[in-house]
């Protein structure tokens, strides 16, 4: 990461005075653009806390399987590695090849799982949980191809802020023939947290017609939040074990959206582009 800090330092350093009498010169440029599609992230904590809950209720169906006067099983939770994305961005041209970036990207990925066992009563298991994250970014954007296709690397730095909203019901039979150990505490809360990161990507774009493009971006993010903290200030312990979790927010993202070039000069007009 600090890597990255230090080459995205020199970048803005070098455009800005590269670009300045460019953009002296030139009519002031700007593009803003919209795009959604998939996106992952890594949340290892969180996930290994998913673990200890599918070892439970599989634990749970094998046993109460061949307890006689017991039907019913519950399906395990899928992890939580992938979901959707927004985007939102803006790129100010100081030069032809380079620009200063600002963005804004939501992500949210959930899981859940619902079953009973029936018994002498009914005994419900109900889990779920949604992971979402978003964050403020500004950085610089470099044009390397420019050949009908427009190829250009991007490095920002900035906020990063998540929530992780979840409810656990957990209802063990008693037809159950043991004692079982780690059973998850019971309730609903959010907890959230922010920290500072990185992102990098890479954007294709391709001029549909004068000032509007359809462009497709890939991104890496970099950020931790080491502590995920609810309303009274509480740590995030999902599965109940004495050990809180953070939000690991390393992960990709892939959008396709459109692009719009607008000419910022006095007496410019809308649409042309760089």
């Amino acid at each position: 990461m600090k890597g990255l800090a230090s080459v995205l330092g020199i970048l803005l350093v070098v455009g800005l005075a590269v670009g300045a009498p460019a953009a002296a010169r030139d009519a002031a440029r700007l593009d803003v653009g919209i795009g959604v599609g998939p996106t992952t992230v890594a949340l290892d904590d969180i996930n290994t806390a998913i673990v200890l809950f599918n070892t439970l209720i599989e634990h749970l169906n094998e046993t109460l399987a061949v307890v006689p006067g017991v039907t019913g099983s519950v399906a395990l939770l899928d992890p939580l590695y992938s979901g959707m994305s927004v985007r939102a961005s803006e790129r100010y041209w100081v030069a032809d090849w380079f620009a200063l970036t600002g963005s804004f990207e939501y992500g949210r990925t959930e899981t859940s799982t619902r079953g009973q066992y029936h018994g002498a009563e009914t005994s419900t298991i109900d889990i779920s949980a949604v992971h979402a994250h978003w964050s403020v970014l500004a950085g610089a954007h470099i044009r390397f191809l420019d050949v009908g296709l427009r190829l250009a690397a991007e490095a920002a730095l900035g906020y990063f802020h998540s929530t992780f909203d979840h409810a656990v019901t957990f209802e063990v039979p008693s037809e159950y023939p043991d004692t079982i150990a780690g059973i998850p505490e019971e309730g609903e809360d959010r907890h959230s947290g922010s920290a500072l990161g990185l992102g990098a990507g890479l954007c294709l774009s391709y001029p549909l017609f004068e000032g509007v493009s359809v462009e497709a971006r890939i991104g890496y993010r970099w950020a931790n939040v080491p502590t995920l903290r609810n309303a009274t200030a509480t740590p995030l312990d999902f599965d109940s074990n004495g050990t809180t979790e953070s939000a690991d927010l390393r992960g990709l993202s892939l959008q396709i959206g459109l692009s719009l070039a607008l000419d910022l000069s006095l007496g410019g007009e809308k649409g042309e582009n760089p």
